[in-house]
């Protein structure tokens, strides 16, 4: 009688464990994932680079990229003018291609920095290749 006992409120302890097992989909993990998509895996954030430049020092530029998937983009040609340019739009992500509305180029998204590609969309080729690049600063 007593291993009986002992036997059904064993029986009553997994039934009342099994029964509080969530058995949907770990809505942490859902959030998390969504978080990552909309974050662009941890791609939110401030970048800046020296870019080359045909006929000034360099390109001084900086890129922040916002959660509400907005971005906004400065840059000044170092010894040519003091003229900052800027433009500002919403950011995607194909891939791991970042593409920023309304210019003309886009980064291919490596760690912690985005490597600006050319016009068609390649890896920029040649002796300033490793020069094209945004590097992440928060």
């Amino acid at each position: 009688m007593r291993a009986l006992s002992i036997i059904s409120f064993t029986l009553i302890l997994i039934i009342i464990g099994i029964s509080c097992k969530n058995s949907k989909p770990n809505v942490n993990q859902l959030q998390q994932s969504e978080g990552n998509v909309l974050t662009g895996i941890g791609i939110v954030g401030t970048y800046e680079g020296r870019l080359p430049c045909a006929d000034c020092t360099n390109i001084s530029t900086v890129l922040n990229l916002s959660n509400n998937k907005q971005y906004y983009l400065r840059y000044t040609y170092v010894g040519k003018s003091d003229e900052v340019f800027e433009h500002r739009g919403r950011w995607k992500i194909n891939d791991d291609i970042l593409s920023l509305e309304n210019i003309d180029y886009d980064y291919k998204i490596s760690d912690k920095q985005l490597n600006q590609l050319d016009l068609s969309g390649k890896e920029i080729k040649g002796d300033l290749a490793d020069q094209y690049v945004l590097v992440k600063i928060d």
